[in-house]
């Protein structure tokens, strides 16, 4: 009876480690509330990255705190293109102590943040000294970085890795294509990497077909043994023994973000 039930145990413990984890990130959250409420409405295993110093930016971080949801501050990052970033950017204009000063004024007008992801950041994350005055700065206050990856001469994840911080890159970009037909194609794919890696990360917006996609989608995926989790499930995912890690295996050729 008790080879039994430890059989049992063994068994149980193998399907839960075996579970496909991904982590939906939905970013540029923080301006529109109405819009924001219906990213709220989806499942709480979705994860918000929410832009600093926006007029409900402290709010909409409330309201999905309070729902048990993880919250992400998505920091403005320059770009290639010289993109307008927006309130809190950082650019290569920044000193040491002012990357410091803005990254804490932009935390401190999003409560309840436990990691940050970068909006844009095509030029900043490929400059070595901006990256380790940012990681820095997160490992003091213990929040993990996730790389966006709109760059692929990016930084960040190697330098945060160098500091010791929690941390990992996007896998897939769900609509890049912001057709609904191409939205599905990259939940597909991001439903197949975490079937072959065990967990995945993809970064979507709150464009209406997408949120249209993940509500037909997320139901479908628990009930094929899909398991939706936080942003910081997948880093711990991840970082467990015998896991697949991002920085020791190539990416999939998956569509580029066009926010640079």
């Amino acid at each position: 009876m008790r080879l039994a039930l430890i059989g049992l145990l063994t068994t149980l413990c193998s399907l839960a480690i075996a579970q496909p984890k991904i982590a939906i990130i939905i970013d540029d959250v923080g301006n529109d509330f109405e819009l924001a409420n219906e990213v709220l409405a989806l499942p709480v295993g979705v994860t918000v990255a929410i832009l600093p110093r926006l007029h409900n930016s402290k709010r909409i971080a409330l309201l999905a705190h309070g729902q048990g949801r993880e919250v992400m501050l998505h920091q403005p990052m320059q770009a290639l293109n010289h993109q307008k970033l927006g309130p809190g950017g950082l650019t290569l204009h920044h000193s040491r102590d002012q990357v410091r000063d803005v990254l804490r004024q932009n935390l401190d007008s999003i409560p309840h943040v436990t990691g940050i992801n970068n909006h844009m950041g095509s030029l900043l994350t490929r400059d070595p000294d901006s990256m380790r005055w940012l990681m820095s700065e997160l490992k003091q206050r213990g929040l993990f970085f996730i790389d966006s990856r709109t760059d692929s001469g990016s930084h960040a994840e190697t330098i945060a890795r160098e500091q010791a911080l929690w941390t990992a890159r996007r896998d897939v970009f769900i609509d890049n294509d912001p057709s609904p037909q191409a939205i599905h194609a990259q939940l597909a794919l991001a439903m197949e990497l975490a079937r072959k890696r065990g967990s995945v990360i993809a970064i979507g917006h709150p464009y209406p077909a997408t949120l249209d996609a993940l509500q037909t989608v997320l139901p479908q995926w628990e009930e094929q043994g899909v398991q939706l989790v936080s942003a910081s499930k997948v880093i711990a995912h991840q970082r467990s023994p015998g896991s697949w890690h991002a920085s020791s295996s190539p990416l999939p050729k998956v569509a580029k973000n066009s926010k640079q």
